[in-house]
């Protein structure tokens, strides 16, 4: 994987997110798609730019709401100044298509969203990865403008810390987790009946199909084979125990 094989920036954008922790940024790209950059190394972990895109990449196998990620490059000459004294550097980093919206609020959105079916996925998804710093924020109200009516979605944002950590090895996921704490909002609207079907949707996922979203990143993140190889082990065996993984850490769900 290298710079021509990716969306390359074209334009960095003034501004920054709001609540941006890694010092993201916008750019356009020259196959006319604006995106939020997330830089690579980030400042919260070597893997953490990895675990967006391995996690986007799984999300869409199990029909999750979270947007496809990808692997775009960044030349110098197009940095602007401000993003650089952030941390911004040319190179290959991780991004997704810019969305407009805000935070997402339980009280004031769930009676907006459109698309509450997709929420037991939603609550798969983060159990299935144990992704970390969930509750309270890192989901998202997304608008899209279609057809002259505004449209409103719930989205996963924000995996960096799948596994529960930046930085993981293969000696560190040799084993899988017992429980995951869903973010309360999702545990009080949920049901056992309500996530059958996305769990079942996850035991459909072939050996093959998890290993492939592990593979395939830029050789400058250093991420070697056998780490490869141990992240999606965790990620089968997770597979297999996630219906012991949910009732585990959320006994509230009946």
């Amino acid at each position: 994987m290298n710079r021509h094989s990716v969306p390359n920036a074209t334009l960095g954008f003034p501004g920054q997110p709001v609540n941006g922790g890694s010092s993201p940024r916008f750019y356009d790209f020259d196959d006319g798609v604006p995106r939020l950059v997330k830089w690579h190394p980030s400042p919260h972990g070597q893997k953490a730019c990895y675990n967006e895109l391995v996690a986007s990449r799984l999300g869409q196998l199990i029909g999750a709401p979270i947007l496809r990620g990808t692997v775009v490059y960044v030349p110098d000459e197009i940095i602007p100044p401000e993003h650089r004294a952030s941390g911004a550097k040319p190179g290959c980093h991780f991004a997704v298509t810019r969305m407009e919206g805000e935070n997402f609020v339980p009280a004031q959105h769930y009676a907006e969203i459109e698309n509450l079916s997709e929420l037991p996925a939603a609550a798969v998804h983060l159990a299935w990865l144990a992704v970390g710093d969930q509750e309270g924020h890192n989901q998202y109200l997304q608008r899209r403008e279609l057809g002259g009516k505004t449209t409103k979605q719930f989205r996963l944002i924000d995996m960096g810390q799948m596994f529960c950590d930046f930085n993981w090895s293969s000696a560190t996921v040799v084993s899988i987790h017992k429980s995951y704490t869903l973010p309360a909002h999702m545990a009080g609207v949920l049901s056992l009946q309500k996530l059958r079907p996305a769990v079942g949707e996850l035991k459909t996922v072939t050996d093959e199909a998890i290993l492939s979203c592990f593979e395939s990143c830029p050789e400058e993140w250093g991420v070697i084979d056998a780490d490869q190889r141990a992240g999606a082990e965790r990620v089968r065996g997770a597979r297999d125990s996630i219906e012991s993984i949910l009732e585990n850490g959320n006994p509230s769900i009946k």
